[in-house]
């Protein structure tokens, strides 16, 4: 997981945050004071020294990631803390501390895609291919128009060896505003594990063309045997 989906999920929640917060407690209120701020102070520096300044001080990103923790104790409804937090836990590869901040947010009602979408991943690095497809599949449910949802709905099936109904749903994520690129470079993965090589490499090369910098795409055409220019 990259820092930049982090960033991307903690902005979504952040823009979704004002119901979830209307809805603390009147105590909670008078302890979580601008939630949306703290974090972002806490956040700021944290992507920063995560692009190497932590390497350096290491003790100073750990606070950082203690402070974190502790908003999350201060303001126990607050959703981008909370995924914070889990995408944290997860990305140290303390997968049930992770799935423990995750399970604060499913508590909340209503439709949560980035803490979804962090859930399933976890169930499929840990083999659980079956409940990883029927989260997603609950999750689409109450947000059928979101496109990372569908698009981790393809990934499960495709590992799940439903090639055809994985085509379907990348299909549903471009039209919902998926990357093209994106769409194409799994639309290649899923030629190729059913031998259609020409038709992978073509994909393939429609991803390069929609980013010249993605690496994975690259390597499966060169892998594939037609190097990429």
């Amino acid at each position: 997981m990259t820092n930049r989906w982090l960033l991307g999920a903690v902005a979504a929640a952040l823009l979704g945050s004002g119901c979830a917060s209307a809805a603390h407690s009147g105590l909670e209120r008078q302890q979580c004071y601008d939630a949306d701020t703290q974090l972002a102070t806490f956040l700021g520096p944290l992507e920063e020294g995560r692009s190497g300044g932590c390497a350096t001080y290491p003790i100073e990103c750990e606070k950082l990631r203690r402070e974190i923790e502790r908003l999350s104790l201060v303001c126990p409804g607050h959703m981008p803390t909370l995924l914070t937090n889990a995408v944290m836990a997860y990305e140290s590869g303390q997968s049930v501390k992770a799935q423990q901040f995750l399970d604060r947010i499913f508590e909340r009602p209503g439709s949560h895609p980035d803490a979804a979408i962090l859930r399933s991943r976890i169930a499929v690095e840990e083999g659980n291919i079956p409940f990883a497809r029927r989260f997603i599949e609950q999750q689409i449910l109450l947000a059928p128009d979101q496109a990372a949802l569908r698009e981790t709905h393809a990934g499960v099936l495709y590992l799940a060896g439903d090639g055809e109904h994985a085509r379907i749903e990348l299909n549903a994520a471009g039209e919902l505003g998926a990357p093209r690129w994106r769409i194409a470079y799994h639309l290649g993965l899923i030629e190729e594990a059913q031998g259609r090589m020409e038709t992978a490499k073509r994909f393939y090369s429609e991803a390069m063309a929609g980013n010249p910098d993605f690496a994975a795409a690259k390597a499966r055409l060169n892998g594939l045997g037609r190097g990429a220019k």
